[in-house]
């Protein structure tokens, strides 16, 4: 049902994390929702997903290919005419070419795309939409400007047969911690939601549904006072972390946190489907560099 909130605009969707926090957004009063990707297919079958969940939500696609800039650069286009007058509150960056990356059978072509799609493009999207989230901020006290990315834990602790895709996600974070620091008291919330686990409807941190519903949360700090990270960690990822750490390697969302100095709030137990869960909640702001 369509309320008071603004536009929700989802780069990359898809059906695990993409549509469900379209569905979600929707579901909790978003006025539009507007879906962009390659494939036209699976664009118009999300689209059936997010109204099915929200009756009489307004959803639009738009086709667009993160790995070429001039399309990119259409469909921000394209969307900025199809928000009208809806005021821009919440962007979701959900790009990245998954696959393995052997070391130099890789080619130097194939890393340019990659970082074309998860960060020239991630940095494309931020340009042109910072200063519209900036406008929300002014406008009102109550919205939540936010600009997300997923993330996961390759972004620091790398994995050498991924080296490609871990490398984009370290860019990425590094971005989007910049702009974290560069507009989270003018209002917006740059953030990242980091995904240890995999993305399924099985699990019962990561399931699609789950990160989504978390997402609105961490959309929903107040301004001035969203965090820059949100680790969502499913139990049996936790497990293969410890006993990746039990055997002498190193995890950068474990331990090495609390050797660098970062500080690191207790994990946060809450109830899921009446199971009890682990929900990591990580924050920098006292970090100096």
């Amino acid at each position: 049902m369509a309320g008071s909130r603004g536009a929700l605009v989802v780069f990359g969707s898809g059906p695990g994390i993409g549509r469900n926090v379209a569905a979600v957004f929707a579901e909790r009063g978003f006025q539009k929702i507007i879906l962009l990707s390659r494939n036209k297919t699976r664009l118009s079958q999300d689209a059936d997903f997010v109204r099915a969940a929200s009756a009489g939500a307004s959803v639009d696609v738009i086709e667009y290919d993160g790995a070429n800039i001039e399309s990119v650069r259409a469909g921000l286009e394209e969307v900025e005419k199809t928000m009208g007058n809806v005021p821009l509150e919440c962007v979701l960056f959900n790009h990245a070419r998954l696959g393995p990356s052997k070391f130099f059978e890789f080619t130097v072509e194939e890393l340019e795309i990659d970082l074309q799609v998860s960060v020239i493009s991630l940095y494309a999207v931020a340009k042109w939409a910072m200063p519209m989230l900036l406008g929300t901020a002014k406008s009102s006290d109550t919205k939540t400007p936010s600009f997300i990315v997923t993330s996961g834990m390759l972004a620091k602790d790398p994995f050498p047969a991924m080296f490609s895709l871990a490398a984009c996600k370290a860019g990425q974070y590094n971005l989007v911690h910049s702009l974290h620091k560069e507009y989270k008291s003018k209002g917006v919330h740059c953030a990242l939601i980091v995904v240890g686990g995999t993305v399924d409807e099985k699990m019962s941190v990561t399931n699609p549904r789950n990160i989504a519903q978390e997402i609105f949360e961490l959309c929903g700090q107040p301004q001035g006072k969203g965090q820059l990270e949100l680790v969502l960690m499913d139990p049996e990822y936790q497990k293969h972390i410890q006993r990746r750490e039990q055997g002498g390697n190193s995890c950068t969302y474990g331990h090495s946190q609390l050797k660098t100095g970062h500080p690191v709030r207790s994990a946060i137990h809450k109830q899921l489907n009446g199971r009890l869960v682990l929900r990591w909640v990580t924050t920098w702001e006292s970090l100096l560099l």
